[in-house]
């Protein structure tokens, strides 16, 4: 049921939210990542030769062709490198008349991703942050994703990348963004053409 989800997304008190798929096709959190110094690493963008990032658009609202909560199944899940994208190999394409260059129509949350000591992986409160995200989104004139395509997209970024989350441990984390932006062209003071729906991280 769809409350199911949210008790697997957040916890029964809405404080935590652990990674784990909806599906039977469902596995372990990747180890962390040998060769990486966790404890050390600077507040920066880290390791981006081995991240993943979501990228998703659209020309007006966000629909289940995005994520499609009774199947769990959309773009955001299609396995085929045009959703889910290699952050080295890949970089986000910009133009200069893009909207949210010329116009600051961006916004962008901040999440902590965890391991817990048995292996799995928690996020503190995502609940919070979409309402923040939801109440930006409005503001800026920016299309709102669903509750369920935001913490399903959180849930796919971080196990997509479980491998560099960091190992049980006080203070250490993945961090993970979500953006919103208008990535249409225009010279126009008006909302954009097109929007981008965005989630990556860093270690």
């Amino acid at each position: 049921s769809k409350q199911g989800y949210y008790l697997d997304c957040i916890g029964a008190l809405g404080s935590s939210f652990t990674v784990q798929t909806m599906t039977s096709s469902s596995t372990t959190p990747s180890p962390p990542k040998e060769g990486v110094d966790f404890e050390t690493l600077p507040w920066n963008l880290n390791c981006p030769e081995d991240h993943a990032y979501i990228h998703l658009t659209t020309q007006d609202e966000w629909t289940s062709t995005h994520y499609d909560f009774d199947n769990d199944s959309g773009l955001l899940l299609n396995d085929d490198g045009k959703t889910m994208k290699k952050y080295s190999s890949n970089p986000l394409e910009l133009n200069p008349a893009t909207t949210s260059l010329n116009y600051g129509t961006t916004i962008w949350e901040g999440l902590k991703a965890f391991r817990r000591e048995d292996g799995s992986i928690a996020v503190f409160r995502p609940d919070m942050n979409y309402q923040r995200f939801a109440r930006g989104a409005e503001a800026m004139c920016l299309p709102i994703p669903s509750f369920e395509l935001f913490m399903r997209s959180i849930q796919h970024v971080i196990q997509t990348n479980s491998d560099l989350v960091p190992p049980y441990g006080e203070g250490m984390k993945l961090y993970v963004r979500p953006m919103l932006l208008g990535s249409g062209q225009q010279l126009g003071l008006y909302p954009s053409q097109e929007f981008s729906l965005l989630f990556y991280v860093s270690p």
